[in-house]
């Protein structure tokens, strides 16, 4: 169950940190205005920063302890909710 889980669950990661991007990415749009703060773990942060690009000129990074990144566009919030789906998962597998 523990090797499934973590199969799943760092798949589950890269998939939801290339949606987290693509949000973030079409949120920012063209403009250089924009900032967005970003709170959680720095090793998804670096894989975030890393999928944007250029654009990641835009990420104000705190970090944070836990499983999730948090990232806050004007009133938009985005949040990858890993901790939730290893709760979850910890359940079945129990």
């Amino acid at each position: 169950g523990r090797i499934v889980g973590g199969l799943l669950g760092a798949d589950l990661q890269k998939r939801s940190l290339e949606a987290l991007a693509r949000a973030v990415h079409e949120s920012i749009g063209d403009t250089d205005a924009v900032r967005v703060a970003v709170r959680g773990p720095q090793s998804m942060f670096e894989t975030l920063k890393t999928a944007l690009g250029p654009r990641a000129g835009h990420l104000d990074f705190i970090e944070a302890p836990g499983f999730d990144l948090t990232v806050t566009i004007d009133d938009a919030v985005f949040e990858t909710r890993m901790a939730e789906w290893a709760n979850a998962l910890a359940e079945v597998l129990s």
